[in-house]
């Protein structure tokens, strides 16, 4: 197996730390302390703290892609949808971290135009999955829906991030229960 590079030894590090202590609580030195370098190495690999965290963003955008993947091209929109929730949950279950360090991402892409923009990119890939493989023409007929493929998507995301939140904060078997509530859209069907 090969050793990995400082650069990634930083950036696991730099995740690790900050979906454990959140990104105010996290030093440079906590950092290299923990990917065992230099301190001098993070500002010659990632510039600053905020370089870091736009890398460590990249991290999570592409953990994202990576569980999208699962949806296979021959399912129907119908199976598509529920497959993306049962995905969601199991990865909320296994890894509550990613979800930690996003929520830390979108709160401070709130002050940060770097940050805004690609914790934007991250929720846009996720839009156009959704108004593309799941909230399809047929299905939108089908249901009678008469709004856009990209409103729906979005009102979806929405949704299950916020019941991500609700998990992350307390999780109780009602917020388990708001994803099945979720579900349901892609089991009703015009008769």
């Amino acid at each position: 197996m090969l050793e990995k590079s400082q650069e990634e030894k930083i950036l696991d590090a730099a995740y690790n730390v900050i979906a454990r202590e959140g990104y105010a609580q996290t030093s440079l030195r906590q950092i290299a302390e923990e990917a065992q370098v230099a301190l001098s190495q993070i500002s010659y690999h990632f510039q600053n703290k905020e370089g870091l965290l736009l890398a460590v963003g990249r991290r999570v955008a592409d953990r994202y892609s990576e569980f999208v993947q699962e949806l296979q091209p021959d399912m129907t929109p119908w199976e598509k949808g529920e497959c993306f929730l049962r995905l969601y949950q199991e990865i909320l279950t296994k890894e509550p971290e990613l979800f930690r360090v996003l929520y830390d991402l979108v709160g401070l892409a709130l002050r940060s135009e770097p940050l805004r923009e690609q914790v934007r990119e991250i929720f846009q890939v996720i839009i156009n999955l959704f108004a593309t493989e799941v909230f399809t023409g047929d299905l939108l007929e089908e249901l009678g829906y008469t709004y856009s493929p990209e409103v729906l998507s979005g009102l979806f995301l929405g949704g299950i991030f916020g019941i991500a939140v609700q998990i992350l904060l307390e999780p109780k078997e009602t917020a388990y229960l708001s994803f099945e509530a979720l579900n349901m859209v892609f089991r009703l069907r015009k008769r």
